[in-house]
């Protein structure tokens, strides 16, 4: 039986616990093929919970008196980037595991597989590696 190194495949991220997070961010920043913009929606998107996928719910009367008035929605008025958001959420959170409507959704809004793929691979090195259940 032959022995196969695959040390080398791995991303130094994943082998190192003290990983400095801004040398990620900052080759996402250098990234040419999504806009400043949309950079800032996916660095963003990281702080989002996948409750904020859902559409939002209209509180009744008895709701808006005993909890106020009904929340801001965390949903964008461009279709695009709310598109990239909630591929950026769903990466952020389920990691390369997406939900195939989340890629046929963002392919829709007009982004390319290799942007998308882009996004995809820059958020799996800048999240934390996987930690043990069991220590």
């Amino acid at each position: 039986m032959a022995f196969i190194d695959f040390s080398d495949a791995t991303h130094p991220a994943r082998n190192d616990r003290s990983v400095d997070p801004s040398a990620a961010v900052q080759s996402f920043r250098q990234n040419a093929s999504l806009t400043l913009q949309e950079r800032r929606v996916i660095e963003l998107a990281r702080n989002d919970s996948l409750k904020s996928l859902r559409a939002p719910r209209k509180r009744g009367w008895f709701a808006r008196l005993i909890l106020g008035p009904q929340p801001a929605s965390s949903m964008l008025a461009n279709e695009r980037l709310e598109a990239l958001r909630r591929l950026a959420v769903h990466t952020w959170h389920k990691g390369y595991q997406l939900p195939a409507s989340a890629l046929k959704e963002a392919q829709a809004a007009g982004f390319s597989e290799d942007e998308i793929g882009a996004v995809i691979d820059i958020i799996g090195r800048i999240r934390a590696p996987f930690q043990r259940i069991a220590a």
